[in-house]
């Protein structure tokens, strides 16, 4: 199925805003975030143009966030949660100066999160810091990890809960309504991974080479696999696999293992099937090894994307109404 622009519909526009990248929906259904792949999410604007059109048409604002390379991938799930809770502020301020209403940015439950490649690995970190804090210790144990990355991790979390105060006041300031986001997490909200890669092995080798030892990406591969089996959370996650994906496929079937309730879809297409730019009636990746041009009516991932999307975001609510109606309980969550 193609999603078509209507002529009267909002353009696609990006401006810069904090670290990312946004285009303003003027009457959004919720927010999809963005975290690319490796290289690729380097430029995301560019790389993953067509995907993010269809999104931002289908009536989402729209975040694509770049991130830095290294080896220590727990600071950048930290960066990218406090990315999120500037931009908060940031879209409400953006929304009431074009005249939009602001409602939708308050509620933490309206944004989603998408991964592709390397960048499902951040986004499987951000759900597994979600926990309580209790857990995340008890987990971190578990896995054999090293005292000092807990630490680490413990002290950028409570940097970033006082941040997230500020980040109250100004949403307050701005709208004249209170918000209380209790402690930073992505607990409630949706999240999808497209072709989950759990390492960036060129990043890896062009830095062995260089330095001429053997580096060891934090956490691991094992170790990610492990904090995800012993993890009770990714109620709210979907995952999509591509038939002629190699690359992924080992890790899209050890991830359903470990989480059973994921929901998961097959697809046609290889590894890059999310990148492109559309040239009329043609999505061009510019890439041999994979689809390179592919018309518009052959392309499926974006519909199918978005209807998985709908089916978590409809079990998101569901699962609210729950908890409302139970005893509260409070949690580390958003």
């Amino acid at each position: 199925m193609v999603l078509s622009f209507p002529s009267h519909a909002a353009r696609l526009q990006f401006v810069p805003c904090s670290h990312s990248w946004v285009a303003l929906h003027p009457q959004p259904k919720g927010v999809i975030q963005l975290v690319g792949s490796g290289v690729l999410g380097k430029f995301p604007t560019i790389t993953y143009r067509h995907f993010l059109k269809s999104l931002f048409a289908a009536g989402y604002t729209v975040v694509a966030f770049p991130f830095r390379s290294t080896l220590h991938h727990w600071s950048v799930a930290i960066d990218l949660l406090d990315e999120h809770y500037g931009l908060r502020a940031s879209l409400v301020e953006l929304a009431i100066a074009k005249g939009y209403d602001p409602s939708v940015y308050l509620d933490a439950a309206n944004y989603t999160w998408i991964g592709h490649g390397l960048g499902c690995k951040y986004v499987i970190l951000l759900e597994l810091l979600s926990a309580a804090p209790k857990e995340v210790e008890t987990y971190f144990h578990q896995v054999g990890s090293d005292r000092p990355q807990l630490q680490e991790i413990q002290q950028g979390l409570s940097l970033l809960g006082h941040r997230l105060g500020l980040v109250e006041k100004r949403i307050q300031q701005l709208t004249g309504r209170c918000v209380d986001y209790g402690q930073p997490s992505i607990m409630h909200q949706t999240s999808l991974l497209l072709a989950p890669a759990l390492t960036d092995s060129i990043l890896v080798k062009l830095l062995q080479l260089v330095a001429n030892q053997r580096l060891v990406v934090s956490p691991t591969v094992e170790q990610t696999h492990q904090l995800v089996e012993y993890s009770r959370l990714f109620h709210l996650t979907g995952l999509i696999q591509f038939a002629r994906d190699r690359k992924t496929a080992n890790a899209c079937q050890q991830l359903m293992q470990e989480q059973p309730h994921l929901r998961r879809r097959l697809l046609k297409g290889n590894h890059l099937e999310p990148v492109g730019i559309q040239l009329g009636q043609l999505v061009v990746d510019f890439n041999p090894l994979d689809k390179f041009i592919q018309p518009l009516n052959c392309r499926d991932l974006e519909f199918k994307s978005l209807a998985l999307l709908h089916c978590l975001r409809k079990t998101s609510a569901s699962s609210r109404q729950t908890k409302c109606a139970a005893p509260a309980r409070r949690r580390f969550a958003a």
